[in-house]
Order: structure tokens, then sequence, then C-alpha cells
């Protein structure tokens, strides 16, 4: 099943057969399964890079963390959280994860699990997390209807940061504050382009907003007649899908230009809607091919759609409402029995003091030792049974060469040293008779 282009990851609230899944898509049957960490809480399911699978169990402060070749989670090590979080992101690249616990959000490096700053700028619980694709800047939004935008440079560099405590940590800036929404904000999508793209919310105050990342300016606010719950944009972002609390999907075109800012949306004047939830659709999200919608809701279904004609090709049922759903680029390493993950990752700091008296012991997973320096340049003949009889033969030559420079070094320097010894002792007689004469002179 390697030769998948893209698979279906998902997770929902019953855990006695897995935690998460990954699916074929064009078939609905299982690929991959992983086990052991409990129910995964609604959006905290993602990629560390290449290498591991992640989620935040949802009624305990525990990190899952499993290789993705292994149904089993990271063994020897244990990712405790400060609390328990309602909303977790990583970067593409896995260098940095962010966490919403409550009102605050804590920001972590993946590699050596040092926590580098807490934010406490939201007034109410953080919802939702996300990372632009770039990972220079993350996203949060609240039940406080806010939404911030933040710099991963600006918040993690502190001039004096071995003076950084808890009391004062998180008096940071975000890049921009958007307090549009008038009630919790519900979930977002970024534009793949960063922070050169859009910004997309939705709330329960039954609107959505479009938003320029770059400045913070609203580009359009569409109004619905129910709450809103989902929403995702297609692959060349000239459509927005948004899922309702009542299990209806409205497709938007973001080419058709408008007078004003403000639209509303009625379900008599817009026939573009995917309806076949009986439920909140918690998930969305579209193939790369930009062909199929994928949908998923607390009634324990997921639907794949055809987006043209609107018709539900595949429905893969659940045995619990949906937490977790969305496409993703399939990974080699699943299928690898010897795959060994190439990143590095280390249990997570939970506060920000530091004893400096105090060393501590850092355990790091890495596949293999770092080759620093170069084999020929060694003094002693170390791995050449494993390159060619050119290269060994080289490798002494250049070794009986080096020999030969120093033992002419020695024999030059030891002539240095005789010549320097007669001359001293070749000019002490004559400084004697000198001082001799004077004498005799002047008696």
């Amino acid at each position: 099943m390697s030769n998948l282009l893209e698979v279906l990851v998902t997770s929902d609230t019953n855990n006695t057969l897995w935690s998460c899944c990954v699916w074929d898509p064009h078939t609905g049957t299982s690929l991959m399964t992983y086990k052991g960490g409990g129910t995964a809480g609604a959006r905290t399911l993602s990629f560390i890079g290449d290498d591991y699978l992640a989620a935040v169990e949802r009624t305990k402060p525990i990190l899952h963390i499993w290789p993705l070749n292994s149904q089993q989670t990271v063994q020897g090590m244990r990712f405790i959280l400060p609390g328990k979080a309602n909303a977790f992101a990583f970067t593409n690249d896995g260098s940095f994860c962010v966490a919403g616990i409550d009102e605050k959000i804590y920001l972590w490096q993946t590699a050596s699990g040092n926590l580098l700053t807490i934010l406490n700028r939201h007034y109410q619980k953080v919802n939702l997390l996300r990372f632009t694709s770039d990972g220079r800047y993350f996203v949060s939004a609240a039940e406080d209807g806010m939404v911030m935008v933040w710099s991963v440079a600006a918040i993690s560099s502190h001039p004096e940061v071995e003076l950084v405590t808890q009391s004062v940590a998180g008096q940071q800036d975000p890049v921009y504050i958007i307090s549009d929404h008038s009630l919790p904000v519900t979930d977002l999508c970024i534009s793949k382009t960063g922070m050169m793209g859009r910004l997309c919310t939705v709330s329960s105050d039954r609107t959505c907003k479009i938003y320029d990342l770059t400045t913070g300016h609203m580009l359009l606010n569409l109004v619905f007649d129910i709450p809103l719950s989902s929403i995702v944009m297609d692959v060349l972002e000239l459509n927005i899908f948004v899922g309702t609390t009542e299990g209806a999907i409205y497709q938007f075109s973001l080419t058709n230009p408008v007078r004003n800012k403000d639209l509303l949306v009625s379900p008599e004047e817009n026939n573009l809607i995917f309806s076949s939830h009986t439920k909140a659709v918690t998930c969305l999200s579209v193939s790369l091919d930009g062909e199929t919608l994928m949908s998923a809701s607390n009634d324990e279904l997921v639907i794949l759609w055809h987006i043209k004609s609107r018709q539900p090709i595949r429905t893969i049922r659940h045995k619990g409402p949906i937490t977790n759903a969305f496409f993703t680029l399939n990974f080699e390493a699943i299928y690898k029995q010897d795959f060994k993950p190439h990143l590095v990752i280390h249990s997570l700091e939970r506060t920000l003091e530091k004893d400096k008296d105090e060393v501590s012991e850092l355990e790091i997973l890495v596949d293999k030792k770092i080759s620093f320096w170069p084999t020929t340049e060694l003094p002693q003949n170390i791995g050449l049974e494993q390159q060619n009889p050119s290269k060994e033969l080289e490798f002494k030559h250049k070794e009986t060469t080096l020999r030969e420079e120093l033992e002419k070094l020695k024999k030059i320097n030891a002539s240095l040293y005789a010549f320097s010894v007669q001359k001293t002792l070749d000019t002490v007689p004559t400084v004697n008779k000198r001082k001799k004469k004077m004498k005799t002179f002047k008696s």
C-alpha cells in the first residue's frame, strides 16, 4: 500500500480497538492502527515530521507518541504535560510544539524538551492551535472569541533567558489580535502559503470570517442562520467548506466578488449543500486532487464526498463521535519493519524554573551515530575493511609520507640543537679571556 499518494487518518471517542487509525480512502480498508493512547483529544492528532504520530489523551495530561511503523507508543519515555491540553500542534518539521492548557499556551522545543515560554493573553480556555506551513508563526483561538497570531522567534527568544521565571513569563505580545467573534471560535484553517495567505475562522456566533493573514484585516464576513463547527479550504483555495452543528456542509466560492464585506448565506439561495450527517460536523478535509471532501461528525460517520456532484461515495463507520480526521500524504515509514526515526525527541519540561546547581540527565532517541570526522584523517586505520582497496592504498601512502616527513624534521631539529650548543660552548672561553685582559689593563 506504499504506492498510495495520500491516506486518511481518524480517531474517535471509543478506544477499545485503537486510539487512531490510518485508512485507504479508495477502498475504506484499515492500513495501520495505533494503540495504547486512550482517547485522542479533539484536534490534537498530528504528525511529527515523517517519523512519529502524536496525540493528546482526552482525559489525562499525557502526550502519546507512536513511531509510524509501530502500533505501540515510544518505549522508555513518558510525555507528561503541565495540565490537560485542549489543543495541541506540532510544526511540519517537528522542531516545536504548542499546547493550550486552560487559558495558557505552552511552547516547547521538541529535541531538547525545553519549555521556552508560557503565554497568558487569552481570557478563557484555548480551543485551537495551528502552525503556518513554514513553522514560523502559529494561530491560537479560544472560547473568549479572540484569535491571536504569534511569532515563534519573538516569543521564544529572551534577552535574559536564564532569568525568566514562571511569574514573569507570558508577557510577550502577539503579532496582532482579532476580536471580531462574539462567541467561542470552533475551528480555523490557514493557507498553505503561510503568512502571505488567508486565515478562515468559524464560531458559534454563526459567522465565518476570512482575513488577510499578513495584516489581520477582515476580507469577508459570511453570516449563516445556524452555529458553525468546522471549516476547510480546497487545495487551490478557491472554495471554502463550512460545517454546521446540524450536520449540513456549505460550499462557498471565493472567486465570486461581493459588494460588501458582510454576506448572508441562506439555505434557500445556496444550493451547494452536502447533507447526510445528522449531528455536528467536527472535521473537514479536502484531498490533494481537489475531487474528494472528507467530513466527520458526532454521528460516528466519516463520509467521503464527490465535490462536483455533492454525492457521498464512501462511508466509514466508527464506534464513537469522531475527534480527529484529515487527509495526509502517505508515509513510506508506515510499512517498513526496520524503520528507525531520524528526529530527536525528549520528555517535555513542565515549568520554566531551572535549578542551575542541578544537573539534569538527558535521554534522547537517535537513529545512528553521526560521522563527524572523516575516516581518512584519523591516525589509525578505522573502517578500512569497508573501503575499497584503492582508498586503503592511498591512506597507507599518505601515512608513510607523513612519517618520513616527521623523521626528517626530527633530524633537522637535533642538528640545530647540537649546533646551538656547540656555538654556546665556543663563546664561553672567549668571554673569559676578555675579562682577564681587562683586569690586567686596570692594574
